[in-house]
């Protein structure tokens, strides 16, 4: 769930970020990125978009059309914990991935550790490292390209992989058959810098 970034503007669908993860991790899934979404505008679809598909996990991408438009800060982690307390509160697992927007440090992270310490969500920060600032991992002056969107799949992924496992191992064998994910009882914080 996300905006352009997550919807794979500019590529095509298999090479955006969440096919490549789901692809190495075997996973199902659906793109629910929407250009031009600010975290606001997801909350508000995210009903249909994604609790409507009762997913196992959901990735979280949003900040930088917040930061483009000026949402005020306070505004856009409202409305980012408001996002992960119902996906959190629904069973699922939540991965947030922090695009770092700041120039001269970045104004959002602060907060996106809060809500992720708070609901134990995954948070793997700056998401995009070195994507901005090369114009070979870039369409455009925001957009990754496919080398870019394999850079943040490959990061995803190595964030992911340990945790599924785990919670695979956590589940037992008797309850990997059901579609339901309870993941109250997985409440560990993994905070992971990209690299």
């Amino acid at each position: 769930m996300g905006d352009s970034i997550t919807q794979g503007y500019g590529v095509r669908p298999e090479e955006s970020f969440p096919s490549l993860v789901a692809k190495e991790l075997g996973l199902s899934f659906v793109n629910a990125g929407v250009p031009g979404d600010t975290v606001a505008a997801g909350l508000a679809r995210m009903e249909r978009d994604v609790l409507a598909h009762r997913p196992r996990l959901t990735l979280v991408e949003f900040c930088g059309n917040d930061f483009l438009r000026r949402v005020p800060l306070p505004e856009t982690l409202n409305s980012l914990d408001a996002m992960v307390k119902t996906l959190i509160a629904q069973g699922m697992m939540v991965m947030i991935l922090e695009v770092n927007v700041g120039l001269m440090g970045d104004p959002y992270l602060e907060g996106y550790r809060a809500v992720a310490k708070r609901y134990g969500a995954v948070l793997v920060e700056d998401v995009m490292k070195g994507i901005l600032g090369d114009p070979d991992l870039k369409l455009d002056g925001i957009h990754p390209n496919a080398r870019g969107h394999r850079l943040i799949a490959l990061r995803v992924v190595r964030a992911l992989r340990p945790l599924l496992r785990e919670a695979d191992r956590r589940r037992g064998s008797a309850v990997r058959q059901s579609r339901d994910f309870p993941l109250l009882a997985l409440r560990a914080i993994a905070t992971l810098h990209a690299t």
